[in-house]
């Protein structure tokens, strides 16, 4: 009995003991260096806590352990944390256990609170005078890499983990924490926008499915910087607004955020859905790698200006001196059969995109290409003076299927849109970048009667709209477009509504001189439901209200106009 009582006294002990804890220390230039009788942090809430005076010298150590013997460093050593790459102020940094490690510095040379969190291994720098470098009106997402190692290629995922925190933004889901953050991975993205910039754009691969910012869940997301965006970073917004009102299948949907990575503020962000084979986006067949049946289906191909990646090549109206690169994206990897259909389909576009007959009786092109689709994305690259649209990041897709076609988009990159300064010139007449196919398929009569049967459509509430977006969209990024000048003075948009005002008003222009072209008459209002059984609808500012939605959760919508990828449709 008595062998049993007193382990049970000594377990009951421990159990309803308060709750034990290592003790923290710290010794540096504000002590002398002292680690005999180091600074002890506080403990309270489940962290320590400690004021340190940097004024004089921003280098110390910490270490869970105390000096004892000597002048206490064979000790103080074995119990020291570090943490990779520059400290920021108000910012949660990774912790790691490295004994005898070299000297931390804080990010200030000033009085600042020292806080640990042990359980989750994470320290801040707390000032609570000083001003975040974020603005606190958009959600901050915060990403701190292994070992906090810097993100350098495009080829290698780096583990990582992340947290996205809403700063208080009204309808925002806040996704993980500083102290439960979530697994993903990140590496670069893009080919002169990581080369020509400091301000990098990135690829992330979340571990689960997450829907960041209301976006339909997955786990590629891309983090677009648009440091070459002059134009109030209104360029891709106004492009997809466009894009996404004039009826295209799918556009992207992009929300702006704060970035946080591995401590360093980034400035502002576009957190967008790469363009990927989903049920969510490019919504096709998903064709498998080296298949050597069905290849007609699922293709998702980009005409590319760099010869890199793996691609097919033909050659503009058989001249070798403009060869077309056409960058398989889906499949990725083909088989001999797969990539004869995709050399044959391509030349057969080319082949008839340069038929000498462009009468309405010449069917060639339009068995190959859908013109509605195309029409759409070709006005709103148009309407956006967009002179690289057919140059580079200009996809086309195909279903499975012998009576389906290629279809042009998703639109992407509008990174050198609304630059010419020329509203009065089609986007094929003297571009500073070689337009592959358009000037010469819009000498097809068909393709004019589709571009004039959208247009007269989009007239009838589509430039409005546009203007209406940008200027809220500015309203919403002005307070974070001044912190990212702040931290990018070199690529930073200063005067956001002004920049809007102007975007908007190179698109009016555009489209003025665009009505002398193809008519400024207002056609019908193509009033009709939705085709498919669930879709996606948007207001009439561009602003996605319901994602999948049903029939009848769309008659529940309040009386108005409303978009959808099958046309507009009106709630009475």
């Amino acid at each position: 009995m008595r062998r049993l009582t007193i382990p049970l006294l000594i377990l009951m002990s421990l159990f309803f003991a308060p709750r034990l804890y290592a003790q923290l220390y710290a010794a540096g230039g504000f002590n002398g260096w002292n680690t005999l009788e180091p600074a002890e942090f506080r403990y309270a809430d489940g962290v320590y806590s400690l004021e340190i005076d940097f004024s004089d010298n921003d280098t110390f150590k910490i270490s869970t352990v105390k000096g004892q013997t000597g002048n206490g460093w064979s000790e103080f050593d074995t119990g020291t944390l570090s943490y990779s790459g520059e400290a920021a102020v108000n910012i949660w940094i990774p912790l790691k256990q490295t004994p005898s490690c070299g000297n931390l510095t804080a990010p200030d040379k000033k009085k600042m609170t020292v806080i640990v969190d042990l359980d989750a291994m994470m320290l801040k720098y707390q000032d609570d005078t000083a001003q975040t470098p974020w603005s606190g009106t958009l959600p901050v997402m915060f990403i701190n890499t292994a070992d906090n190692a810097p993100v350098v290629d495009k080829e290698t995922y780096l583990d990582a983990t992340w947290y996205l925190d809403p700063m208080g933004v009204p309808g925002v889901e806040a996704l993980g924490s500083a102290s439960e953050p979530l697994a993903t991975q990140i590496k670069g993205r893009g080919n002169y926008t990581w080369v020509g910039f400091d301000k990098k754009p990135y690829r992330l691969k979340f571990k689960e499915k997450q829907s960041p910012l209301g976006m339909p869940k997955s786990k590629h997301f891309v983090l677009l910087a648009h440091a070459d965006d002059n134009s109030g970073f209104q360029r891709n917004e106004c492009g997809f607004t466009i894009s996404r009102l004039i009826g295209m299948p799918w556009t992207p949907e992009s929300q702006p955020v704060e970035l946080v990575l591995n401590g360093d503020y980034r400035g502002l962000y576009f957190l967008t859905q790469n363009i990927r084979v989903d049920k969510d986006r490019v919504n096709i067949v998903e064709q498998d790698d080296e298949a050597t049946t069905d290849v007609d289906g699922g293709w998702l191909v980009e005409i590319d200006n760099y010869d890199s990646d793996p691609h097919v090549t033909v050659f503009e109206d058989g001249n070798q001196e403009l060869p077309i690169w056409f960058t398989y994206k889906s499949p990725e990897v083909l088989s001999t059969e797969q990539e004869s259909y995709l050399q044959e389909q391509m030349q057969a576009i080319d082949d008839a995109v340069y038929a000498q007959d462009k009468s309405a009786q010449n069917p060639a092109l339009a068995a190959l290409v859908d013109f509605d689709t195309l029409a759409r994305y070709y006005i709103t690259q148009e309407l956006m003076d967009d002179c690289e649209s057919f140059h580079g990041s200009c996809y086309l897709y195909r279903n499975r299927g012998a009576e389906q076609k290629w279809m042009f988009g998703p639109v992407w990159d509008f990174g050198n849109a609304l630059q010419r300064g020329d509203s009065k010139k089609f986007i094929f007449q003297d571009p500073p970048f070689h337009q592959v196919w358009i000037g010469e398929i819009y000498q097809f009569d068909a393709f004019r009667k589709a571009v004039e049967n959208v247009w007269s459509w989009w007239l009838g509430f589509g430039t409005e709209a546009v203007t209406a977006h940008a200027l809220d969209f500015a309203d919403k990024i002005e307070a974070a477009a001044a912190c990212d000048l702040r931290r990018w003075p070199q690529y930073g948009n200063s005067d956001i509504v002004e920049k809007a005002r102007a975007a908007a008003a190179l698109i009016e222009a555009k489209t003025d001189w665009l009505k002398t072209q193809w008519g400024s008459t207002v056609g019908l209002t193509d009033i009709k439901p939705a085709a498919q059984d669930r879709t996606d609808v948007y207001n009439l500012q561009g602003v996605r209200l319901l994602s999948g939605a049903t029939r009848e959760q769309i008659q529940n919508l309040p009386a108005g106009l409303y978009i959808t990828p099958a046309g507009k449709i009106a709630i009475k």
